[in-house]
């Protein structure tokens, strides 16, 4: 399940990210985009769960204080 995770600081890596969500659902993989404006970058993670434990997860971290900034958590409706 991919989520879009916005608003984070650009100091941001992928490992902190990893570090981050690991005691909460395996991680497949982290992308930080920077293009645009990178002192705003935004993140793709993909990460092994199920619908239901990515609602519950955006819940839990959405509006979430991480590193020097506030994360806001997408979940693109339209995934195979």
């Amino acid at each position: 399940m991919q989520v879009l995770i916005r608003g984070l600081h650009r100091d941001v890596t992928e490992e902190m990210l990893r570090e981050k969500l690991k005691d909460y659902a395996p991680v497949n993989s982290v992308e930080i985009v920077r293009e645009g404006d990178p002192d705003r970058p935004w993140a793709w993670v993909d990460l092994a769960i199920d619908p239901f434990t990515a609602w519950r997860l955006l819940r839990q971290f959405d509006k979430q204080y991480f590193a020097g900034s506030v994360m806001r958590w997408y979940i693109p409706a339209h995934q195979s």
